[in-house]
């Protein structure tokens, strides 16, 4: 049974909390000392919400972090790390494992389809103790996941939510829900998977969040650096302005 809800078009604008913020960065982590820094910041969030018990190393990662189709990020606003999340990918020509579906396959196949190529965002998380505003730096995370989108041509991002959650993706996100509330293994809180219909909905989610709109220039950085720039970052005139214009792909 499909548990599809209907995605919201008319979702409210958003205010100035969620423009682009100085002083946040965000790449692709590479070296060990990056993956080291992650895992600490995974550890401190999850035992912070009680969603994992202590551990001797206070790091947390899956099979996942390792995945060709993967690639984990690193926001920091002025030098110091702040959040994270890793994005993962998967189309019907190269069907890799998603973190969601060894819980969740058969009901995400029902809802977007077995031919569908999909990213999810996963192990999102914020320090609980970088001051930050955890709604403008997922704002920012979610960058990453847009551009990932945008590069692969995807149909659909995906991403497994607390039930807290759900109504922040639905409103902020045009995010529908996908799937019923499942146990994770390894996490306390139950999840329920959320998809945002990248094509049909993303140009609505651009206009309503500039931070979030896609351009030529940040898919070029993307793909060659793993650097993710963000509204306002990039100025200039004529090829430069055109290059900062988002824009769609068209479907395969």
């Amino acid at each position: 049974m499909t548990l599809r809800s209907t995605p919201l078009h008319d979702a409210p604008p958003a205010n100035a909390s969620l423009a682009s913020a100085p002083g946040f960065a965000m790449r692709r982590i590479a070296t060990r000392e990056e993956w080291d820094l992650v895992r600490a910041l995974r550890f401190d969030a999850l035992r912070a919400r009680g969603e994992i018990a202590e551990g001797e190393d206070r790091g947390y990662g899956d099979r996942h972090d390792a995945a060709l189709n993967a690639s984990t990020f690193l926001l920091t606003r002025n030098g110091r790390a702040v959040a994270s999340t890793r994005s993962s990918v998967s189309s019907a020509k190269r069907r890799w494992p998603l973190p969601s579906m060894e819980v969740f396959a058969r009901q995400i196949e029902d809802g977007v389809g077995r031919d569908a190529t999909l990213v999810e965002a996963s192990l999102t998380v914020v320090d609980p103790a970088s001051g930050a505003d955890s709604k403008v730096a997922l704002f920012h995370l979610f960058k990453a996941h847009m551009l990932h989108c945008a590069v692969e041509n995807a149909d659909w991002l995906v991403a497994a939510v607390r039930d807290s959650q759900m109504g922040f993706y639905r409103r902020m996100f045009n995010m529908e829900i996908l799937t019923g509330a499942e146990v994770v293994p390894g996490l306390a809180s139950p999840r329920v998977v959320m998809g945002l219909e990248y094509r049909g909905q993303a140009p609505l989610l651009f206009k309503r969040i500039p931070l979030l709109a896609v351009t030529e220039a940040d898919e070029r950085d993307f793909a060659a650096t793993g650097q993710i720039a963000f509204a306002g970052e990039r100025r200039g005139s004529g090829a430069a302005k055109r290059e900062n214009t988002p824009r769609m792909r068209a479907p395969d």
